[in-house]
């Protein structure tokens, strides 16, 4: 029952007691306030004393009881001021702030109720000492149903507030790995194949010009592509299709025939939201792991469509298959990974055999345009 006030710091991180923090103004009022509601509520007994409605008026009840509330701001103030000055000693164990915020509630009803017999005596025939232990009874009994109501609603608030910021950290946490992974997956241009494509380029210029020149205007529109990818949260299909083009046409002109590619991805899709690098991953694991162990190379086809609520990519090789191509490797593994922490349940990557021989792989996400 602190009406709101803050409790104090119990003890250093020596171990030893610290001083009590000064309570502030508007705690103070918040709790004044709830006493007054209390104090209010507890007014409310005296309508339950039936025999007044059978002599009695309505208005002599009512103004009875505004008396009778009027009497309570006496004793109700004492509580206040008693909890008040309870919840700012330094008590260790949560179990004894318990028993001493109780305890101050039944001296400051002593303390209230004595007060007001001193201002309004009682008749000579009246015990004095069973008035006032009939009186703090009644004021201990709603304190303590109305204190363990207030830790109730406190530990609730503060489960609430747990979880609350749980669920924060959590997304945060979320937030960062998929920027991570993306840092990962935006390193994945990997420095030999950047190199391999330049001295191929330098090699062709000295034997084949022609094809060099092909190979180089593949390369420069592979870089314009892949380079504003590298700085975005978020593109589109369109985008994406024209980078894992690019690369594909890189390929072509260093592998020649062992490299066919088909590309099935309607115009209407072109704007809609995907991850970045995501659908040029697949791609790269399909040359890597399926078209280059094999000496007569394959096919790969990309294809997009739409199934219910979400857009599906498809990349499809003719290459060494799940078996022989020794994994998915990291960057499947980090795609699949940002997948989950960016869409959680709504997205899915899977992997299966492809016929008559290779690998499928599909990226299922959320079907929305994406962000201006």
């Amino acid at each position: 029952m602190q009406f709101g006030l803050p409790a104090p710091e119990l003890a250093g991180r020596s171990g030893k007691p610290i001083s009590p923090r000064a309570v502030p103004w508007r705690p103070l009022f918040r709790g004044a306030l709830a006493a007054l509601a209390f104090v209010l509520v507890l007014s409310t007994q005296f309508f339950f004393q039936l025999e007044l409605y059978d002599y009695w008026p309505w208005f002599d009840i009512l103004h009875g009881w505004f008396d009778y509330f009027l009497d309570l701001p006496l004793p109700g103030g004492c509580v206040f001021a008693a909890v008040a000055a309870a919840a700012s000693l330094p008590v260790r164990s949560p179990v004894a702030r318990h028993a001493v915020l109780l305890c101050s509630v039944a001296l400051g009803a002593l303390a209230g109720e004595w007060l007001q017999l001193l201002r309004a005596p009682l008749p000579a025939d009246v015990s004095v000492a069973g008035v006032l232990v009939a009186k703090v009874a009644r004021w201990a009994v709603f304190g303590a149903l109305a204190y363990a109501a207030w830790v109730y609603h406190r530990r609730a608030a503060d489960a609430a507030g747990r979880a609350h910021e749980s669920e924060l950290q959590r997304v945060q946490l979320e937030h960062q790995a998929a920027e991570a992974q993306l840092q990962a997956l935006r390193a994945q241009i990997e420095p030999h194949f950047l190199f391999n494509t330049l001295a191929n380029i330098q090699r062709l210029y000295q034997t084949e010009p022609a094809t060099g020149r092909t190979m180089l205007l593949n390369f420069v529109a592979y870089l314009r592509a892949a380079l504003p990818q590298m700085r975005r949260d978020e593109t589109t299909l369109r985008q994406e299709v024209q980078l894992a083009r690019a690369y594909l046409d890189v390929l072509k002109v260093r592998m020649g025939d062992r490299l066919r590619f088909r590309l099935d991805v309607p115009r209407e899709l072109g704007e809609m939201a995907f991850p970045p690098l995501a659908l040029s991953t697949l791609t790269e694991n399909a040359v890597k792991h399926g078209l280059n162990p094999l000496p007569e190379g394959g096919s790969i086809d990309i294809a997009a469509r739409v199934e219910g609520r979400r857009l599906k990519v498809e990349v499809a090789d003719t290459g060494a298959g799940l078996t022989e191509s020794g994994g998915s490797g990291s960057g499947l593994a980090n795609l699949r990974a940002r997948l989950a922490a960016l869409y959680g349940d709504e997205a899915a990557l899977e992997l299966r055999a492809n016929a008559p021989r290779g690998i499928r792989a599909t990226i299922a996400v959320p079907l929305r345009s994406a962000r201006g």
